[in-house]
C-alpha cells in the first residue's frame, strides 16, 4: 500500500502528518474561528424559521398623565382658545400576525382596550374596547420577499454547512505546509550532523595522508575549511527548525510535544482519481457551486424586485371586528358593534421622464452581467478541479522518481567517499558527490509535500476522503452546543 521506507525504528516520540492534522483541529484558532463563523449562519437560518411562524405580540402604556393647554374652537364664540386639558390614559394591545409566503399577505388577530380619565372643570371617564379584530394586508403585483427568502434562505445554510468542512480543509492544507517545513528542517539538521561528522573525520584522514605525502596541502586546507563551514551549516539549520518548531506550536497552540520528531507520510500508492467522479463530487459538495446557484437566484430576486418596485402599486387591507365604548368597563364589553375596514390602495405614476424605465433597465442589465459572470466562474471551477487531479495523479509518479533519486545520490555519495579514502578520487568528487545527495533529499521531501498539498486541495474541492472512500461530514449540532 505504500512506499517503502528506510529499515529503522520508529521513535516513540515521532508524530505523523496524521496526528499533526488531528491536532490541529482540535487545537487551532482557526477551528474556533470556523466554528463561530458557522455559528451566524445557523443563528441567521434559526431567525429566517422563526420568521414564518405566528408572531405574539403584547404592547401597553398604562399609565400615561397629560396636562396642558390645547387648542379648542369655542362655538358659542366661533373662534380657537387655549384651555387647560388634564387627562390620564390607560392602553394595553395583543395581537397575532401571520406572514404567508405564498401570497406576501400578513393576516393578523388582535385584542385592544382603552380606558380615558378626564379631569378639570367637568370630570369623566370614558372606555373604548375591541374584544377582537381580525384583518389582511395584501400586496398586489408588489415584490414578495418571503417568497424570495424561502428559495435562498435553505440555500445559505447548506452553503454555510459546506463551507464550515471546507474551511477545516483550508485549515488541513496549513497544517500540511508547516508540518513540512518542520520535517524538511529536521532533515537538513540530521544531514547537516553527518557533514560535521563525515568532515571531521575526512580532515583526520586527510592530515594523515598529508604527512604520507599522499595528497597535497591545499586539499588538507579544503578539508579543514569543510570542517567550519559543517559548523556553520549546523548551527543554521538548528535555528531553522527552531523557527519551524514555533511557528508550528504557534499554530497548535503549544500542544505540540517537548522532543517530538517529524515523521513523513507514505504515498498512498492505490490511490488514482478519476477526474469525472472528482467534477461530479465537487458540483454535489463544494460551497462554491451552491454560491453559484445562490447567486443566479439572488440576480433573478434583484430584477425581479427592480420591476415590482418600479410599476404602479396596488395592495388591499381588510378587517373586522367587535368594537364598544362606555362609560363603564362593563358596558365596554356588552352590546357590541360590528366595525368593518376595507380599503384599495393605489398608486401609478403619470410622468417620471423615464426614471422607472431606467432603474428596470439598469437591473436587467445587472442581471446579464451577473450571469455572465457566474459562467466564467463556473468554467474556471471546473477547468480548477480538472487540473488539480490531473497534477495530483502524476505528483505520485514524481514522488516516486525523487524518492529513487534520493536512494541513488545517498549511495553514490557512500562510494564516492570510500574511493576518496582510498585515493582514487578527489575531494572536488566527493564535494560534489554530498551537495547531489543532500539536494536529492529535499527535492523528495518538497515532492511529497506537493504530493499531499495537492491531495488536501482535491479532498477540499469535493469535500470527499479518498483515502476512506466516503464524504467528510460533521455533526453541526454538537458545533453548536460547544
Amino acid at each position: 500500500m505504500s512506499q517503502k521506507k528506510e529499515a529503522t525504528l520508529t521513535p516513540k516520540n515521532s508524530l505523523s502528518l496524521t496526528e499533526i492534522l488531528r491536532i490541529a483541529n482540535k487545537n487551532s484558532l482557526d477551528v474556533f474561528k470556523a466554528k463561530r463563523k458557522f455559528g451566524v449562519y445557523y443563528w441567521q437560518n434559526r431567525s429566517f424559521k422563526s420568521s414564518l411562524l405566528p408572531k405574539i405580540n403584547f404592547e401597553a402604556r398604562p399609565f400615561t398623565f397629560n396636562r396642558s393647554l390645547v387648542e379648542r374652537y369655542d362655538s358659542e364664540k366661533n373662534i380657537d382658545v387655549f384651555r387647560q386639558q388634564q387627562n390620564l390614559n390607560s392602553f394595553a394591545n395583543i395581537s397575532i400576525r401571520q406572514n404567508i409566503r405564498a401570497t406576501g399577505a400578513s393576516i393578523f388577530l388582535n385584542s385592544s382596550f382603552n380606558r380615558l380619565k378626564n379631569s378639570g372643570d367637568i370630570d369623566s371617564e370614558s372606555y373604548n374596547a375591541t374584544p377582537v379584530r381580525i384583518g389582511i394586508i395584501q400586496p398586489l403585483m408588489a415584490f414578495n420577499r418571503f417568497k424570495w427568502q424561502h428559495k435562498t434562505a435553505p440555500l445559505e445554510f447548506q452553503k454555510a454547512k459546506k463551507a464550515f468542512i471546507y474551511e477545516l480543509q483550508t485549515i488541513n492544507l496549513k497544517t500540511v505546509d508547516l508540518f513540512f517545513n518542520w520535517a524538511l528542517a529536521s532533515k537538513k539538521l540530521m544531514i547537516a550532523k553527518e557533514n560535521k561528522k563525515s568532515a571531521e573525520k575526512l580532515f583526520k584522514i586527510g592530515k594523515r595522508r598529508y604527512k604520507l605525502g599522499a595528497i597535497e596541502r591545499n586539499d588538507v586546507l579544503n578539508l579543514e575549511l569543510d570542517v567550519y563551514n559543517s559548523k556553520t551549516n549546523l548551527t543554521q539549520n538548528k535555528q531553522a527548525l527552531e523557527k519551524a518548531e514555533a511557528s508550528l506550536k504557534l499554530f497548535l497552540r503549544d500542544a505540540l510535544p517537548n522532543n517530538a520528531i517529524p515523521e513523513l507520510p507514505e504515498l498512498i500508492s492505490n490511490i488514482q482519481i478519476n477526474v469525472i467522479e472528482a467534477s461530479d463530487l465537487a458540483n454535489k459538495n463544494n460551497p462554491e457551486v451552491i454560491n453559484l446557484k445562490l447567486k443566479k437566484i439572488e440576480a433573478l430576486r434583484d430584477l425581479d424586485k427592480a420591476v415590482k418596485d418600479n410599476r404602479f402599486d396596488l395592495s388591499l387591507s381588510a378587517s373586522y371586528g367587535l368594537n364598544q365604548q362606555a362609560n363603564t368597563f362593563r358596558d365596554a364589553y356588552g352590546n357590541l358593534l360590528d366595525q368593518q375596514i376595507v380599503s384599495v390602495n393605489f398608486s401609478i405614476p403619470i410622468l417620471d421622464w423615464g426614471e422607472r424605465k431606467g432603474k428596470i433597465k439598469t437591473a436587467k442589465m445587472n442581471k446579464e452581467v451577473v450571469d455572465i459572470e457566474l459562467q466564467q466562474n463556473e468554467d474556471q471551477f471546473k477547468q480548477n478541479i480538472k487540473q488539480k487531479v490531473i497534477n495530483f495523479n502524476i505528483q505520485k509518479e514524481l514522488v516516486a522518481g525523487s524518492l529513487k533519486t534520493s536512494e541513488i545520490a545517498r549511495e553514490s555519495y557512500e562510494i564516492t567517499e570510500k574511493r576518496f579514502l582510498s585515493g582514487s578520487l578527489s575531494l572536488l568528487n566527493l564535494t560534489s558527490s554530498r551537495k547531489a545527495w543532500q539536494l536529492a533529499t529535499e527535492r523528495y521531501i518538497q515532492s511529497l509535500l506537493s504530493y499531499w498539498k495537492l491531495y488536501y486541495q482535491v479532498q477540499q474541492l469535493t469535500l470527499y476522503d479518498f483515502i476512506n472512500k466516503k464524504s467528510i461530514e460533521q455533526d453541526f449540532d454538537e458545533i453548536i452546543d460547544k
